[in-house]
């Protein structure tokens, strides 16, 4: 049997899960040369695979179609938005999962370090005195007292209303999927914290009704002049209508982890901003986080050997 791996944070793992399988499996791994491979390339390397690990590589039915000998499909990480297929029961034979593990510390503590990167304005003080031989003294603003609205209230939303409740923050979220208010967060909708709050911090899913949820619409409601935060998924925000509310000063600035195309196009506007912070899809790529979801990808796969 074969299995594929084409998510790299998985390489490291590869020795240890060949210690645990029998040597009749074959084991081929790729590496994307950038977020993660088409699905036209995935449909080649897997069109053999009985087990495949993935990154935040394109699935879709074609792909599968073509995998006529895929039985398990396991996705490295949360987020299983890149695997667009019509429906699960058109391929009974094949098992999907995931592998959060405790990935949301890790998010949640960058949201936080991009935060204060941009409110104490630290990439351009470093940049100016490492590049321009300078000693700048820029005014920063301090994260205590702060009004924060979260969109999207899961593990990364719940851990990060903890880590601010140190800066006694005054957090609330929205969330149609949570009921009740926490010990962290207050229950609000969508509007409040349109109206109230002074950062926005992005941690939901991306489904159809997130998909460029932040636009026009929304900047244009804004009550304050906030700071977006986006570590989820870069489909969230329409990024021609950030540039704009960010020419507009309807925002204090942003700090994005991911964006509409991964990498980032080379003439996006975004980089023509000092008060914007870019990050590389990289929030969750910690030592720790690696070794959480590599070792529920192995035990994920053993299972399914030892019960096939």
């Amino acid at each position: 049997m074969n299995i594929v791996i084409t998510c790299p944070r998985y390489f490291s793992e590869i020795g240890v899960l060949k210690s645990k399988i029998s040597n009749d499996f074959h084991i081929d791994y790729f590496t994307p040369l950038n977020q993660g491979f088409s699905a036209d390339e995935m449909k080649g390397k897997l069109s053999n695979a009985t087990i495949a690990i993935i990154g935040d590589d394109e699935i879709n039915d074609n792909v599968l179609s073509n995998s006529n000998d895929l039985k398990l499909l396991i996705k490295w990480g949360v987020g299983t938005d890149n695997i667009d297929i019509e429906s699960k029961d058109a391929y009974p034979n094949l098992q999907l999962f995931n592998s959060p593990a405790d990935i949301y510390i890790d998010v949640a503590e960058h949201i936080i370090f991009l935060i204060g990167s941009l409110y104490k304005k630290i990439p351009n003080i470093h940049y100016q005195i490492t590049k321009q031989d300078k000693w700048p003294k820029p005014i920063g603003t301090r994260l205590h007292g702060k009004n924060v609205g979260i969109i999207g209230y899961g593990s990364i939303g719940k851990q990060v209303s903890k880590l601010l409740n140190a800066f006694e923050s005054n957090v609330c979220f929205y969330d149609p999927k949570v009921d009740n208010h926490t010990q962290y967060a207050e229950k609000k909708n969508l509007e409040y914290i349109q109206k109230n709050s002074e950062i926005i911090i992005i941690s939901s899913s991306l489904n159809s009704q997130t998909y460029q949820l932040i636009n026009k619409k929304f900047f244009d409601s804004l009550g304050k002049t906030p700071i977006i935060v986006n570590v989820s998924r870069g489909k969230i925000i329409n990024e021609t209508d950030l540039v704009s509310a960010l020419k507009d000063q309807q925002l204090l600035g942003c700090v994005l982890d991911v964006f509409e195309e991964e990498p980032i196009g080379m003439k996006s506007g975004l980089k023509n901003f000092e008060n914007v912070i870019l990050s590389s899809h990289n929030a969750s790529n910690t030592q720790e986080a690696n070794n959480s979801v590599n070792s529920q990808v192995t035990e994920i796969l053993l299972k399914w050997v030892n019960d096939a």
